[in-house]
């Protein structure tokens, strides 16, 4: 009997560890691919993404915000919970690869029957006490244990992945909404500084028309620029109270008071963040997404094995140890010592296709991670390549916009000549102040398109670049 246990736990040792999974030959991000991005694909130094790539703005506001966030936000706690949750199944799965230790102790008392086989006619009434450890541990012939490990392990970093993910786009969602609201901020400041100069010139216009030295048309025409004013102001101040809405709730803060924060009265957008041109092509590799998605094909695929071993026998060792007594007295004696070894080696036969069924299940979830993985490559080449030439022509439609504004503010200051010297009507100089009130917002609301192209960049590479070692 010996020599057949040391045979089981010899062959047990052989096959141990033999995993059934499929070899996994999915890769992350070819270089070749990403080339035409405008990225370096020269991959022999890996980039490491910065985790507070919003400070590069230099705004100590817009930092604290970002941590206020991180701190309140309770996308980001359930997240953090997931990984918990995927450290505790990671830390069951691992728990399995060891033998398990029990204590087992009982007392009973038996009085058997006259009419039993094996009484012959006599009742007995007797006492048992026992006292055991018991040994237990399954051989991980076809690597069932393993694989459901590294699955689990996979899962574990999937979660971790998931919830950068969460945290990287929360930082996106208030960096953005921040230069949103600074972008208001400051078209409100100008428009309300708009408001005050033509509400000086329609009082001096109407004045001059009671004058009679100016028409009632050019009054009228005053009142009307004036009121256009006004209207863009309530626009602008619904939007900021919009903005500041979709703010708080990422912040966990009530709208009120975050309007009225003091450290956020400021009205003026930060400076653009400057874009180095040899970004390598692995930095896509640091996307969470990617790596999320790449850790469950992983966990599916080590699933395939864990079903495939369900064909074949399990094999388990187990050992007793312990006391065993009729009398309590007796039991801590050498001579109540018991022991048992053995060795279960159950093989399946029929189960009406379970297993196969098992097997074709996790084949076909294997594969949709797979087309779930190469799907979120293909949307983060995507993001990057939207990100990349919105901020080409939005820093070429800034420059535009700040000629055009330059040229229409030389445009009124002639047309203001032209009418005080009689060769134009009042409607010019009606028009041009129109245009340039356009023109000036449409320069800030540029800028801040700009901001957010740079957010938006940042988000699609997984967050930012260590300049250190882009040199």
């Amino acid at each position: 009997m010996n020599k057949k246990i040391c045979l089981m736990i010899a062959c047990a040792t052989i096959f141990a560890g033999c995993s059934l999974s499929p070899k996994l030959t999915t890769t992350y991000v070819e270089s070749s691919d990403i080339s035409a991005l405008g990225f370096d694909v020269d991959d022999n130094n890996t980039t490491t993404i910065s985790d507070k790539w919003w400070e590069g703005y230099g705004d100590e506001t817009l930092n604290s915000l970002v941590e206020e966030a991180l701190g309140n936000n309770k996308d980001l706690e359930i997240a953090l919970l997931n990984i918990s949750l995927a450290r505790a199944s990671l830390a069951i799965k691992e728990s399995d690869r060891y033998p398990t230790l029990s204590a087992q102790g009982g007392t009973s008392r038996t009085q058997t029957s006259e009419e039993a086989f094996s009484s012959q006619g006599r009742r007995v009434t007797y006492n048992d006490f026992s006292l055991s450890a018991i040994l237990s541990y399954e051989v991980d012939l076809w690597g069932k244990i393993s694989s459901a490990n590294a699955a689990a392990k996979a899962d574990l970093l999937s979660s971790k992945a998931t919830a950068d993910g969460v945290r990287l786009s929360l930082a996106s969602g208030v960096v953005d909404s921040y230069f949103i609201l600074l972008s208001l901020k400051e078209q409100l400041s100008l428009v309300k500084q708009t408001i005050q100069t033509r509400e000086e010139t329609f009082e001096l216009t109407k004045t001059r028309f009671e004058a009679g030295i100016e028409r009632e048309s050019t009054l009228a025409q005053q009142e009307s620029l004036l009121s256009s004013a006004k209207i863009t102001k309530n626009n602008i101040e619904q939007q900021i109270a919009t903005t500041g809405s979709a703010l708080g709730i990422l912040l966990g803060r009530d709208v009120k008071g975050l309007l009225a924060d003091k450290n956020i009265a400021t009205e003026t957008l930060p400076n653009d963040i400057s874009v180095p041109n040899n970004i390598p092509s692995n930095i896509l590799e640091n996307r969470p997404d990617i790596e999320a998605s790449f850790q469950q094909l992983v966990s599916s695929n080590e699933l395939i094995g864990v079903a495939r071993s369900a064909y074949f026998p399990s094999l388990s060792l187990s050992a007793l140890f312990g006391l065993n007594s009729y009398e309590a007295d007796n039991l801590f004696r050498s001579s109540a010592r018991t022991w048992n070894v053995g060795a279960t080696l159950a093989a399946p036969l029929i189960d009406f296709g379970k297993t196969s069924n098992n097997v074709e299940i996790a084949k076909i979830s294997k594969d949709i991670a797979a087309i779930n993985y190469e799907k979120t490559v293909l949307n983060a080449f995507s993001e990057v390549y939207n990100a990349m030439t919105s901020r080409i022509l939005l820093e070429e439609n800034l420059k535009n916009a700040q000629d055009y504004e330059k040229a229409i503010k030389r445009t009124l200051e002639l047309v203001n000549y032209q009418y005080e010297a009689g060769y134009v009507d009042y409607l010019s100089v009606l028009d041009a102040q129109r245009s340039l009130l356009n023109a000036q917002l449409s320069t800030i609301q540029t800028r801040q398109a700009l901001l957010s192209s740079g957010v938006a960049l940042f988000k699609s590479l997984g967050g930012g670049w260590d300049k250190s070692k882009l040199n």
